[in-house]
């Protein structure tokens, strides 16, 4: 049963506890002499870095991991990794007495990025990091940008009180992050299933599939605060039972959960199939847990606190408890810029070229050519040529547009 006196209590110790996850570790602080270098791995063995502090990437073997990689960036901060074609498999389990805390254990678990670091791979399809269900992949207390590669087999266990390890099951995100050409895909956590963004944090996803990941809320990615989400597909995230979470907190956001008072804007993407059992199937935006209020005092006291924005998107075929929902907001905004579309109208959309209530005509997740999955747009989808001012290229790098205008979504359609 939902206890209605408890969100609001509840949401202000939780968000300030996760705010812990952003302070910098200072036992991994760089060397005030240390400049930013360049490694290459070599080696797809989940081995740690013999001295961290010499600032080279060099393990017992004399190989170059990423573990070691990541490690040896954390003492040389604006480091940049290359990361060649493979399959990296994390193989040390997590120290069940150093994953909570602010000095996470480098050399167990997930990896913890805590200098500004640009991690290359070879491309999505090539150079795949995984978790192999031990831990999360990332966890990032600073500034970093990922591109080129694949993040799989995360599964971070959720833990309410103390928050300081946080969900996500691909990343746990305190700074900002950049992720470019990225796929994050078939990972499962408590919340976030894919990416969790906590308080002062900030996202910017572009020409990436956030697909597959599973939570008991928030099922690709939760923000607790701002970011943005362009030529990008969210698609076939799901939240799983509820009593995954406890209280009257689980259940919500199939695709995206908002919880953040920072703007989340999302701009010629796609948002399609996925599931929740409450809330907004393919978006959910209400600050801390305000929409768990008794109902119906969202609706009579409908303040702005949070605002997302669309332009140019598609959010369509999301459902909770298998009925359609593409979006659900409580005490917050959700803001057209003009020509979305809305599959039920739920996202109630007004502006300029928006379609709500349409059908898309839009296919499966699937490789239409580019570096990750795209949802490609039927013929005689309502989609095509009814966006504006839009991105140069699509999500696959095709160039926009490829008929009198540009199309509505992530996936421009080629004859």
């Amino acid at each position: 049963m939902r206890n209605p006196s408890a969100p609001a209590a509840l949401a202000a110790v939780v968000l300030a506890m996760a705010a812990n996850l952003a302070a910098p570790a200072s036992s991994t602080a760089a060397p005030p002499a240390a400049g930013p270098a360049a490694f290459t791995v070599d080696t797809t063995s989940d081995a740690v870095d013999a001295d961290p502090s010499d600032g080279r990437c060099r393990t017992a073997a004399g190989a170059c991991s990423l573990r070691a990689a990541v490690m040896a960036a954390n003492s040389r901060p604006g480091s940049t990794i290359t990361l060649p074609p493979g399959h990296y498999r994390l193989t040390i389990p997590p120290d069940p007495r150093l994953i909570i805390g602010d000095h996470p254990d480098p050399t167990t678990g997930d990896l913890n990025v805590n200098a500004p670091t640009t991690i290359q791979g070879s491309g999505a399809r090539s150079a795949v990091i995984d978790a192999n269900r031990l831990d999360r992949a990332f966890r990032m207390r600073a500034d970093t940008r990922l591109s080129d590669l694949t993040i799989t087999g995360g599964s971070a266990k959720q833990r309410e009180l103390p928050f300081t390890d946080t969900g996500g099951g691909a990343i746990a995100n305190a700074q900002h992050m950049t992720l470019r050409r990225v796929a994050v895909t078939g990972n499962s956590a408590g919340y976030g299933g894919g990416i969790f963004n906590v308080p002062d944090s900030h996202l910017d996803l572009i020409d990436s599939t956030v697909s597959g990941n599973v939570a008991g809320e928030a099922g690709g990615i939760r923000f607790d605060d701002s970011g943005t989400v362009t030529n990008s597909t969210i698609a076939d995230n799901r939240v799983t039972d509820p009593g995954d979470r406890p209280g009257s907190l689980g259940g919500y956001g199939g695709g995206i959960d908002i919880r953040g008072l920072g703007p989340v804007e999302i701009v010629n993407s796609t948002i399609t199939g996925n599931r929740s059992s409450d809330g907004g199937g393919g978006i959910n935006i209400a600050p801390a847990y305000l929409d768990s209020l008794p109902r119906p005092i969202p609706d009579l006291l409908d303040l702005p606190l949070g605002r997302l924005t669309l332009r140019n998107s598609l959010v369509a075929n999301n459902t909770v408890n298998g009925t359609s929902a593409d979006c659900k907001k409580a005490f917050a905004t959700i803001a057209s810029q003009g020509h979305n579309i809305d599959g039920d109208g739920s996202c109630r959309l007004t502006a300029a070229g928006d379609l709500p209530s349409r059908t898309p005509l839009l296919g499966p997740l699937a490789d239409n050519g580019g570096p990750t999955d795209t949802a490609a747009l039927l013929p005689g989808s309502p989609a095509l040529d009814a966006a504006d001012d839009c991105p140069a290229t699509d999500q696959r790098g095709v160039a926009r547009p490829q008929g009198t205008a540009c199309d509505i979504g992530a996936y421009e359609h080629t004859s």
